[in-house]
């Protein structure tokens, strides 16, 4: 299961581990809970953990795009489409993040990249994934996801 930054001591995130800049504080990587909660939430859906997709709604912004490994972009309607689709489609599915940076921050908008990983018994594929973010009071972490970019970094 994906480790929530709340898990994290002090020490580890001043100490720069995670993708975290050194010396920040968890007030300041509300990005890196967003990335980690996220992809907790596809896990626990696509094991059919959970069986509603408020959580993904409620952070995916109007105009939100993605382009996936495979070079196929898909908009917001597509991209909720697509995950409603594989509710309880794995039994054994880890999802996890790591290797966080945040690439910009211009105030009302974060460029952050991160290595998303899928393990099965049978597999496990990776792809370095970039997304935009946009602040937001109404979203669960302050942010909406506006555009993310994935690259496979394993191919089968």
């Amino acid at each position: 299961m994906v480790k929530c930054l709340q898990e994290l001591d002090h020490e580890t995130i001043v100490a720069g581990h995670h993708g975290i800049p050194p010396g920040s504080t968890i007030v300041d990587v509300n990005w890196i809970d967003e990335i980690i909660e996220l992809h907790a939430f596809f896990e626990g859906w696509f094991l059919g953990a959970i069986d509603s997709l408020d959580r993904m709604e409620s952070v995916l912004a109007e105009g939100f795009s993605i382009v996936q490994p495979d070079g196929a972009e898909v908009d917001r309607a597509g991209t909720i489409e697509s995950v409603a689709g594989g509710r309880a489609t794995s039994r054994e599915l880890v999802i996890t993040t790591s290797d966080h940076r945040l690439l910009h921050d211009g105030g009302d908008t974060l460029v952050a990249s991160y290595v998303e990983t899928h393990e099965r018994s049978d597999r496990t594929k990776r792809r370095l994934s970039t997304v935009v973010f946009v602040r937001s009071d109404s979203a669960p972490n302050g942010l909406m996801w506006v555009r993310v970019h994935e690259t496979w970094l394993d191919r089968e």
